[in-house]
């Protein structure tokens, strides 16, 4: 209890700079879970609020929404469109766009090899004491043994480096439109279990698990991390599951026995890959009561973007993002607004079982994460919104829910090289031009070269009608009065407008040259 107290009011102070040893003494262990493509539809606890019922049917996610309901459900938590762009943000605390890193999940191409300047959030906590472990998917760089999690921080990884794979044979799977040498870098297997020994990392490829779960491999594998845990270090896990990520692999045994509420025959497969996620958060959860570690830990779930809704993309569309509109690869909310909460054991009666309205971004995680360490140091103000050093999230747990009043959600400012990424799902998309996305308190601002980015096969309804301010194309929702994104405001607000695309263009003196698409 002493070091809980003592962690409160270190959470009250915005910058500090403690000892190192005092920082191990009061730091709490960090469980961040992260799911694959879970749509907003897709787990219980998000939307209860609002009394929005699902016509397709919500997966069974006891322990989930359990968890979720004792902590603090946060409704306005928003990500990238995709997975490296959201895991990248959360391990740098910085936009996507500053790491090069736009629309698609790879980091595979020149801006890696500028990687290494961007101290990853696990390469800080183990600067500082903790034990750092991580399980599932990567996706952040592997060409180069210096890219890995092993190099980055971590005191180990079990998973896969690329960013989906089949999940009973682990075999890397590639997406037509990447080309063929996306999935040859390490052959077709993608399964790993990296450790440091002393100074050296050791990387070796796992062949003797094929045939079971990855989700069912990830969840022993985290439960083991628990189980070897030397409590006189705080520790720090990561656990990324792939699932509800295609491949449509689900345990059939799952499917057989649970989420019989849902009629539709592929929404309930879909199904049974978030609920035997659920599953395996019961079981660490169980690990961590059992080693008496829970009453010192603070847990983290969030969902790396919105569901995939297009099936020229993936092998199924069996997630939903409903109310809101659109999905994965898009900017508009149902691609974006995650599914998350934190839980504490230290949350205040007022704070315990509410959900936040807190505007918040996943850099937030990165600055909430270092906090909660005990060694929140050198956190400077960046440009508009204080995109590293925000406190939305910090201010949230204490029942301040004013949280941020900026959010850049994408920025393509300079030229994309013509030899990546020129199509989406389909040879029949144009190559995107410029543009930025932000939001700024209520507005949400598309602006800059949309008309192909309209005609992408990867939405699902057409956009609004687009307005054009000095010269580009513009989309204004006001979504306080308008959140599922349907009526265009552009032509009666153009002062509006005007401010947003100022603020991009602020933002845009800072893109890197090149890219990572």
């Amino acid at each position: 209890m002493v070091c809980w107290l003592i962690l409160l009011v270190i959470m009250n102070v915005a910058v500090m700079e403690p000892q190192e040893e005092y920082c191990r003494i009061t730091a709490p262990n960090i469980l961040l879970v992260i799911a694959d493509d879970l749509g907003w539809a897709d787990i219980g606890f998000s939307h209860k609020p609002d009394g929005f019922v699902s016509d397709k049917g919500i997966p069974e996610t006891p322990h989930l929404d359990r968890t979720a309901e004792e902590g603090l459900v946060l409704d306005n938590l928003y990500t990238q469109a995709a997975c490296t762009p959201t895991r990248g943000s959360l391990m740098t605390g910085k936009y996507a766009f500053r790491l090069g890193q736009l629309f698609t999940s790879s980091v595979m191409g020149p801006q890696e090899k500028e990687s290494s300047s961007h101290k990853f959030l696990s390469k800080e906590l183990a600067e500082r004491g903790y034990k750092v472990h991580g399980v599932g998917k990567w996706h952040l760089g592997h060409r180069d043994k210096r890219y890995r999690p092993t190099e980055r921080g971590f005191d180990s990884f079990y998973g896969l480096y690329k960013g989906m794979g089949t999940h009973y044979t682990h075999h890397h799977v590639s997406h037509p439109w990447l080309g063929e040498t996306w999935g040859r870098h390490f052959g077709d297997h993608d399964f790993h279990y990296d450790y440091r020994n002393g100074s050296e990392s050791v990387l070796t490829e796992t062949e003797d698990d094929e045939g079971v779960h990855s989700t069912e491999l990830f969840t022993k594998a985290a439960v083991s991390r628990i189980k070897e845990h030397d409590k006189t270090s705080p520790l720090f896990l990561y656990v990324a599951y792939t699932a509800p990520h295609s491949p449509l692999e689900p345990d059939e045994s799952i499917v057989a026995k649970r989420n019989n509420h849902i009629i539709d025959v592929e929404r309930r497969r879909y199904a049974a890959m978030v609920t035997q996620m659920d599953d395996g958060f019961g079981e660490i959860l169980s690990a961590l009561e059992e080693r008496s570690m829970k009453e010192n830990t603070v847990i983290i779930f969030v969902s790396d973007h919105g569901a995939a809704l297009v099936k020229s993309c993936w092998d199924y569309v069996g997630g939903s993002n409903k109310p809101y509109r659109d999905g994965k690869f898009t900017f508009f909310e149902g691609g974006i607004k995650s599914a998350a909460f934190i839980w504490a054991p230290w949350l205040n009666d007022g704070v315990k079982g509410t959900h936040s309205k807190a505007l918040a971004h996943v850099v937030d995680i990165h600055s909430l994460v270092l906090s909660l360490s005990g060694c929140m140091t050198n956190l400077v103000d960046n440009k508009i919104n204080n995109e590293v050093g925000s406190m939305s999230l910090i201010r949230a747990l204490k029942g301040d829910h004013s949280g941020r009043d900026t959010i850049l959600h994408n920025l393509v400012s300079t030229p994309l090289p013509l030899n990546k990424l020129t199509k989406y799902c389909s040879p029949t998309t144009p190559q995107p031009g410029n543009y930025g996305v932000i939001r700024y308190h209520n507005y949400k601002l598309f602006y800059g070269d949309l008309v192909m980015w309209c005609h992408s096969d990867l939405l699902t309804e057409p956009c609004p009608d687009l307005v054009f301010v000095s010269g580009r194309a513009a989309m204004l929702f006001d979504l306080e009065i308008d959140p599922y994104e349907r009526v265009n405001i552009a032509a009666s607000n153009i002062d509006v407008v005007e401010k947003l695309a100022a603020m991009i263009l602020e933002y845009s003196k800072d893109a890197p040259s090149q890219w990572v698409v």
